[in-house]
């Protein structure tokens, strides 16, 4: 690839220079270069709250996640990379140069690597970018990745400059309004903001939720086979026995009628043996094995009668037959044990609430349930937890979830079935302080570890 000309170094400025947020800025650093410094990955880090580098940026990845296992060794490594003694911003190393600490992501590292420490103009570190490719890079790529360095720390360091700038102003608001208080006033708002901090609140969570029977009753299927036919149409309502799914009998049912023509000739072949065995004691020693190939025979076409019986599925109660729709079933093969449908009693419901994991609290039996369905919004039902799973299963749409089973309290009309909302379900009665800041230090012990 021929050098870049200066044109190309004032297209490249001119880009950052008209970014219009961090995140656009960080995704430009690590994908826009290529035209200038070929390479095969790049990476853009930025030191976290404790100074530590976290990777930011990942060339062809609209987002990166700072827990994988990659990001984890890429901290690591960027800390032997800034330690190397340099004079130069630019750290040029080889993947022999890597210590063995670091060979658990031996397949991250690239043959040829570039690093380039990022300053503010105070000195401050604003983070750094790595470019790895499989051949080596020259002379002159070293001093076009300086000069990339350079651009990237204006950006940087303006953007963070406007942050901080926009911070110092919104908090400057309140200190003139503060000042301009008495010492009276300023202890009454005080003790009034910590009883408040103290004041204890039911802690809640909110998960999606569905109406769902509360013993449901499952038809399966009784053999491996191809459904002929659904005999009812989806939430109909039926009665105990009646008939609700036909399984293909063409094979069976012809497998009977040759059983039973050859139970005839055996019977047949037993009446002429007895009828000579008066005569002759040839036909004498043939009426045991006769009369046991009768019986085989019989019991065969037992078993297909049950067989055949058994390709009829009938309801196993009375209630509505829940099933998504009956001509995907039509013709579709199953196994033994394979669910079709569920019947259940229209009366006899629960409520199915799937928790988050990250938003997961102490889900006791017995905890209130406020439910609000989105067919009614303004509407609420009232609710008490009756079963919670210990480990997370999967929700409707393919996420971890605790599975939270409900029943609604004593005199609430049941909703229909499969209807969806919003359930909101009350623990145990804690500080505001703790309420509101609950989900940000969880957050704050995953990134920093402690």
């Amino acid at each position: 690839m021929s050098s870049p000309t200066a044109a190309d170094l004032l297209a490249y400025e001119g880009r950052l220079l008209t970014a219009r947020s961090v995140e656009e800025i960080e995704f430009l650093l690590v994908n826009e270069p290529f035209s200038l410094l070929p390479y095969e990955q790049a990476f853009l880090w930025k030191p976290d709250v404790l100074g530590r580098p976290a990777l930011a940026a990942a060339s062809g990845l609209a987002e990166v996640d700072a827990n994988s296992p990659f990001a984890l060794w890429f901290s690591r490594a960027v800390e032997f990379a800034t330690g190397v003694a340099s004079q130069s911003p630019v750290r040029y190393l080889m993947a022999a140069d890597f210590p063995p600490a670091l060979n658990d992501g031996a397949e991250w590292i690239a043959h040829f690597t570039l690093v380039v420490l990022l300053k503010a103009p105070g000195g401050e570190a604003l983070g750094g970018l790595w470019f790895g490719r499989s051949t080596p890079f020259q002379e002159q790529e070293l001093a076009l990745a300086g000069w990339l360095g350079q651009q990237s720390e204006f950006v940087l360091w303006a953007w963070r400059r406007e942050q901080m700038a926009l911070k110092k102003r919104i908090a400057a608001l309140a200190p003139l309004r503060w000042r301009a208080l008495s010492k009276t006033r300023k202890t009454l708002l005080l003790g009034l903001l910590a009883l408040a901090l103290i004041f204890p609140v039911r802690l809640s969570v909110l998960a999606p939720a569905e109406v769902a029977p509360l013993k449901p009753i499952p038809v399966t299927a009784s053999i491996d086979g191809v459904v002929a036919r659904i005999l009812v149409a989806p939430n109909q309502s039926v009665r105990a026995g009646v008939p609700l799914v036909e399984m293909e009998d063409t094979a069976t049912r012809n497998r009977l009628l040759v059983a039973q023509k050859t139970l005839d000739v055996a019977r047949a072949d037993l009446v002429r043996a007895a009828g000579k065995a008066f005569a002759e004691d040839a036909s004498k020693s043939e009426l045991q094995l006769l009369d046991s190939r009768v019986r085989e025979r019989t019991a065969e076409v037992a078993y297909l009668t049950e067989l055949l019986a058994r390709l009829k599925l009938n309801a196993p109660a009375s209630g509505i037959a829940l099933f998504a729709d009956a001509d995907e079933w039509r013709g579709k093969p199953v196994q033994i044990g394979e669910r079709i449908m569920t019947v259940a009693d229209p009366a006899d419901v629960a409520l199915t609430i799937y928790v988050s994991p990250d938003d997961a609290i102490a889900l006791d039996l017995g905890a209130q349930v406020k439910v609000y369905l989105n067919i009614s919004p303004l509407a609420s039902f009232d609710a008490t937890v009756i079963q919670a799973s210990y480990e997370t299963g999967m929700s409707p749409e393919g996420h971890p979830a605790y599975v939270v089973k409900a029943a609604l309290a004593a005199g609430e009309a049941p909703p229909r079935l499969g209807l969806k909302g919003t359930a909101k379900i009350y623990a145990q009665r804690v500080p505001l302080v703790y309420y509101l800041l609950r989900k940000p230090l969880r957050s704050l012990r995953h990134a920093v570890g402690i």
